[in-house]
Order: C-alpha cells, then sequence, then structure tokens
C-alpha cells in the first residue's frame, strides 16, 4: 500500500506539494472528515512537512468557508431566523470571545467544518477566527501528521503488519463518522430550542 502511494509521488513530482494542501482546503470547507488527510500528509511527506502542509492547507479552507457564509449564509440566516435569535446568538459569541474558539478547536468532539460555518453567521471579527483557528488546529495537526509519520515508519519495518494499521485505520474512520454525527445531532438540538424560544 505505502509502496503505491510512493509511486504516486514519484509520479506526481513537485505536483504533489501543491495537491496535497489543496485537497486539504477541500477537505475544510466540506463536510469531509480532516484527520484521514492529515495521517495521509504524514504517512506521506512527514511530521514537519506534512504538518505544514495539513496546517496552511486547513487554515486556508477554514479562512474561505468563513467567508462564504459571511457573504452568503448570514443575508440566509437573517431572512430564516427572527431578529431576535440572530441578535442572542451574535451576544453570545461575542462575550465567549477568543477563548470559546481555542477551546472549542481543542475539544475533538466538535466538527472542525461545523465551527467555520457556524463562526462565520456571527458578529465574532475575522480577525479573531483566523488566529484562534491557526493557533487552535497545531495540537490536531501534529497529532494526526506524526501519527501517520509513524505508522508509515512501522510499516516499513514491519512490512506484515498491514491487516493492523488497516484495521487501525478503520477504527479512526468509524470513531471519526460517530464524532460528526454526533456533533449533526447536537447543532440540530441547540436549533430546535432556539426556534422554540
Amino acid at each position: 500500500m505505502l509502496d503505491t502511494i510512493a509511486q504516486i509521488i514519484e509520479q506526481s513530482g513537485a505536483w504533489m506539494y501543491l495537491l496535497a494542501p489543496l485537497f486539504m482546503v477541500v477537505v475544510a470547507v466540506l463536510p469531509i472528515p480532516a484527520e484521514i488527510p492529515a495521517m495521509l500528509n504524514g504517512m506521506i511527506f512527514g511530521t514537519v512537512v506534512g504538518g505544514v502542509i495539513t496546517w496552511s492547507g486547513a487554515v486556508v479552507g477554514a479562512v474561505i468557508s468563513f467567508e462564504l457564509a459571511c457573504r452568503f449564509g448570514r443575508p440566509l440566516a437573517e431572512r430564516l431566523a427572527s431578529r431576535e435569535t440572530l441578535a442572542k446568538t451574535d451576544r453570545v459569541a461575542l462575550s465567549a470571545g477568543w477563548p470559546a474558539l481555542v477551546a472549542a478547536r481543542l475539544f475533538p468532539l466538535i466538527a472542525f467544518t461545523a465551527l467555520n460555518w457556524g463562526a462565520g453567521l456571527t458578529a465574532i471579527p475575522r480577525w479573531t477566527f483566523v488566529w484562534t483557528t491557526a493557533l487552535g488546529i497545531v495540537p490536531g495537526v501534529i497529532l494526526f501528521t506524526a501519527s501517520g509519520s509513524g505508522l508509515a515508519a512501522f510499516y516499513r519495518r514491519n512490512p506484515g503488519i498491514l491487516p493492523l494499521l488497516v484495521a487501525l485505520l478503520a477504527v479512526v474512520v468509524v470513531f471519526t463518522v460517530y464524532r460528526y454525527r454526533r456533533g449533526r445531532g447536537r447543532t440540530g438540538a441547540v436549533a430546535g430550542l432556539e426556534g422554540s424560544e
């Protein structure tokens, strides 16, 4: 498996260094779990380069999501929700401030993409969103790219361990899907409570 990936990288050449960050941007904009691409970046490029690729792509994608939500999502929210509800949401977001944004980035059960789009619907200042995202995702980037890099090194030393690595990857995928579904359920419940007020 890693041999195939290595061949793809060799054939792609320098393009891989452009395609990998672009893929992370897409992952950050769309509701796609970012953990697997981050681990793949670690496996392919190593912890340092893979970490830089993952971090930069995720930050750019988060900013794109935030800007799209500000430009198109907020006007739509103003038509669908009452002014009181939006004003209350803005007050809560602004009073929570940057510590809440950093904490939300560090809390693993809050979906990365949902936070990007959700923040753009509020009055959170753009620069606050950018720097808290850039800072808050660092631990996760290091964790997942280092994990990918470690798995790649472990596989090179123990090629017969592939079934265990596949099983481990399956566990990560299942956990990620569970986390995103649970996060969506909580978002729906909060929206329901706000609508009933």
